[in-house]
């Protein structure tokens, strides 16, 4: 499915940063767009640790169902735990090019930060067709690592480590093709609407504090960059959040689209 395995220390750090301020406040975004009620049936493609699972299942309720799927083991487990008291969840180990549900069984279908990371994507999204009522919804968020902005004074350090990292997904601009891609699989777009993300401090609470983390870990990993470079890289926005100097952005962008027949 993709380039990057989210298991051992990669689904620790994924999950830490959905306890960030940032991915808190998109989950907000995405709930809102998604508009569930009561009895609704959703699928989540790509659940992580379950917490969009979590606040999904509040919304339906025990009329409605929650379908999770994720291809790594370690995350759906934590979902399972996250989402125990809910009879009406399912969170299962599945892969979106073969998701095991009938057709048209979901009113909704969201995908968070994880159709990048497909080595199909036309196969995908005809999945979410598939699998989506006529007029069902479904929302997705994706980045395009192009926006991002952090600050460093050693600039072409950061560009390095940064162009190490971008392999880390099959489609790197998304959030630019994915209105067209959907239109071919069935699906009509109807919004785009950025999610920005702005950090001028460096801590826990912060998007930025974990990703930095991921993306060290995964340069380091691969070679791309020396273990000695990728640490001085890393070791830098400390040093710049003592100053005072520190700043991080990037534009998700949340895209919402119908299934019309």
């Amino acid at each position: 499915m993709n380039t990057l395995s989210f298991t051992g220390e990669m689904a620790r750090l994924q999950q830490a940063a959905a306890e960030s301020h940032d991915n808190i406040a998109r989950r907000s975004t995405v709930l809102s767009a998604l508009n569930l009620r009561t009895g609704e049936r959703v699928l989540e493609v790509g659940c992580g640790g379950g917490y969009y699972t979590y606040e999904v299942a509040r919304f339906v309720g025990p009329t409605g169902r929650v379908c999770a799927i994720d291809i790594s083991p370690d995350q759906v487990a934590a979902a399972q735990q996250r989402c125990a008291e809910f009879a009406w969840v399912e969170c299962r180990e599945a892969d979106i090019a073969a998701p095991p549900y009938g057709d048209t069984e979901f009113d909704a279908v969201f995908a968070a930060q994880v159709l990048e990371y497909l080595a199909d994507l036309d196969a995908g999204l005809s999945q979410i067709n598939r699998v989506l009522r006529p007029g069902g919804r479904a929302v997705v968020v994706a980045t395009d690592w192009s926006s991002a902005v952090w600050h460093s004074e050693n600039a072409p350090r950061m560009r390095r480590v940064l162009t190490a990292w971008e392999p880390h997904k099959p489609c790197l601009n998304l959030p630019s093709i994915l209105a067209s891609r959907l239109r071919r699989a069935g699906l009509q777009p109807l919004r785009q609407t950025a999610i920005p993300v702005l950090n001028t401090s460096y801590n826990p609470a912060c998007f930025s504090y974990w990703v930095a983390q991921s993306i060290r870990h995964v340069v380091m990993s691969r070679q791309s960059v020396t273990d000695e470079e990728a640490a001085e890289w890393f070791d830098e926005f400390a040093e710049l959040e003592e100053r005072g100097a520190y700043f991080f952005s990037l534009t998700p962008v949340l895209t919402e689209a119908v299934k019309v027949s």
